[in-house]
């Protein structure tokens, strides 16, 4: 009985990350007040932003990192609605993941790409936006943006990078990876400090999220957009920020910085400012 309530809940999860709610909706993931998920998370009805369609680079969806989250941080979820509408994200109040490690927020989330190749290799950067990163209950600021890099050499992920608060200081070549293509990566709090990505090591494959398998979210490559207004208007840090300081770092000085700072010396050949 066990299992068969287990691969109930695997298939209604399944079924409901295909279908993402439309925008605005208020998104219930829980059957009453005392309802908890299979890791204990409690699920709260919140109202959030629903997704932008999938549409992006067939290399940009092969080389995908997928993702897990430890359980003392947000879930990522959709910056923007259908409608222009930007996350409105969450003040500081509460803990680290409350309010954010939901499961819908999984259910109507985006990943935003944009990918650079030259001289043998192809850099490609996922942007994810979290509505809140706090480095204790109460302290942290609303929203935040993190990015990876994956760099790629004959159809292999050769080197991934995974941003801390705008900086690659933390790239290798040694990193574990899902069906030959895509590194596996875990959302994390790094000590007493605010969240960031790390490569995941074998201990990270007994997954943590509601949805108990390694994440794939809802991809939106640069040139897939609905509408360049709507991306531009999610690239402006002022809508993020006061000072445009979290932002998503796809803009074109952004991009081939954070490039250059996670290629490193390793990549031989490869320019961060020019495609082709």
């Amino acid at each position: 009985m066990q299992l068969l309530s287990t691969l109930t809940v695997l298939a209604s999860t399944l079924t409901a990350l295909a279908n993402p709610l439309p925008s605005p909706e208020l998104a219930s993931d829980f059957d009453n007040e005392h309802d908890i998920s299979p890791n204990g998370t409690v699920l709260v009805s919140r109202d959030i932003r629903g997704s932008i369609p999938v549409s992006a680079h067939a290399m940009e969806h092969r080389f995908q990192p997928v993702i897990d989250f430890d359980k003392d941080g947000c879930y990522y979820t959709s910056a923007v609605d259908g409608s222009s509408n930007l996350n409105p994200g969450l003040g500081t109040g509460g803990c680290p993941q409350h309010d954010c490690r939901e499961l819908n927020r999984l259910e109507n989330n985006n990943v935003y790409s944009r990918m650079r190749c030259n001289n043998g290799w192809c850099a490609i950067m996922y942007e994810y936006y979290f509505e809140k990163d706090l480095w204790a209950c109460g302290s942290g600021h609303r929203h935040e943006w993190e990015n990876i890099v994956v760099f790629i050499k004959d159809d292999r992920p050769r080197r991934v990078s995974g941003a801390k608060h705008g900086k690659h200081d933390s790239a290798t070549n040694s990193f574990r990876v899902k069906d030959d293509t895509r590194v596996k990566m875990v959302y994390h709090k790094e000590g007493g400090g605010t969240h960031n990505f790390r490569t995941a090591n074998a201990d990270d494959d007994k997954i943590e999220n509601h949805t108990g398998q390694w994440f794939l979210g809802r991809l939106v490559g640069w040139n897939n957009w609905p509408s360049i207004a709507m991306r531009n208007k999610v690239l402006d840090g002022k809508n993020w920020s006061n000072d445009g300081g979290i932002r998503p770092k796809l803009g074109d000085g952004d991009f081939a910085d954070n490039l250059r700072q996670a290629a490193g010396n390793q990549v031989p050949g490869f320019n961060p400012n020019v495609d082709g």
